[in-house]
């Protein structure tokens, strides 16, 4: 199963795995905080998509498209995600409110599930 929520949301024991899906991390000095228990760096949009998304350069549908096409090439990344899922439950974690619903890790989720039913790409 995958979920999704805020950072800043409470955590409760439904949360399975607590993965952090940002380009940046949380700031925290020498230690990860106990909200978080991994870091997928590699699936969140890249620091020029953020950039233009948060300039807003770019639509909606437009970033879309181009998280899209970024994470073409983290295939694997996505597998990986998958089969933890399938194995019990994540929660993708990001700085957005979790009502807000532009944010990549809705995105993601989708891509994650198709990716359990062999659908993705």
């Amino acid at each position: 199963m995958v979920k999704t929520k805020s950072v800043n949301d409470p955590v409760e024991g439904s949360d399975g795995t607590r993965i952090l899906v940002t380009r940046y991390p949380v700031r925290f000095k020498k230690h990860r905080p106990p909200f978080v228990m991994e870091w997928a760096r590699d699936v969140a949009p890249s620091k020029e998509l953020l950039r233009d998304w948060k300039n807003e350069k770019i639509s909606w549908k437009q970033y879309t498209v181009r998280y899209h096409e970024e994470m073409r090439s983290q295939k694997e990344a996505i597998r990986n995600l998958a089969n933890k899922a399938s194995h019990g439950t994540i929660t993708l974690l990001c700085f957005e409110r979790e009502d807000e619903p532009c944010c990549h890790r809705h995105l993601l989720k989708k891509l994650i599930e198709q990716e359990q039913q062999g659908n993705l790409y």
